[in-house]
């Protein structure tokens, strides 16, 4: 009886050790590192940067459909929306708000962001687009890094 009583409370005080606590701090800092990593990207049209942390698939909501990605999809998308664009403002209106489940796996963030580019077409006329976008992004850790899985947006 008292060896099983001693591996039970064995069993129970590793199990205890086996799960970190989380500075859900730290991961905020990390996922807002990853939305300034964007803003950079769109300033920047860099196609590598903003595919930085982006997954194999990826799931779009917008305009009532559920589109699936693939991350050369997504390579492709940003060739066509960053040629020949660039950016005057791609900014916060207020603070993102962010939430990271309990063992920091998943997260999403909440932005409202003020958008201002041009872009030439292939005969060099330049059109310019000014919006409001509102969305969620979902996160998820795999191999120790912050990746986009998923997003919902809406445009004012």
């Amino acid at each position: 009886m008292r060896t099983t009583s001693f591996f039970v409370m064995l069993m129970l005080s590793s199990s205890a050790f086996a799960q970190r606590p989380v500075d859900l701090e730290k991961e905020k800092a990390e996922l807002l590192k990853v939305h300034q990593t964007d803003r950079e990207a769109h300033f920047k049209t860099d196609v590598e940067m903003i595919l930085l942390h982006s997954a194999d698939e990826f799931i779009s909501v917008s305009s009532g459909r559920v589109e699936r990605s693939t991350r050369r999809a997504l390579k492709e998308f940003f060739e066509g929306y960053f040629k020949n664009a660039k950016y005057y403002e791609w900014d916060d209106l207020e603070p993102p708000v962010i939430r990271i489940s309990n063992d920091a796996s998943m997260a999403w963030m909440i932005v409202r962001t003020k958008v201002s580019r041009t872009q030439k077409d292939d005969a060099g006329a330049e059109r310019r687009r000014q919006f409001v976008y509102a969305g969620i992004m979902t996160y998820e850790k795999q191999n120790g890094k912050w990746v986009r899985i998923a997003n919902v947006s809406t445009f004012e």
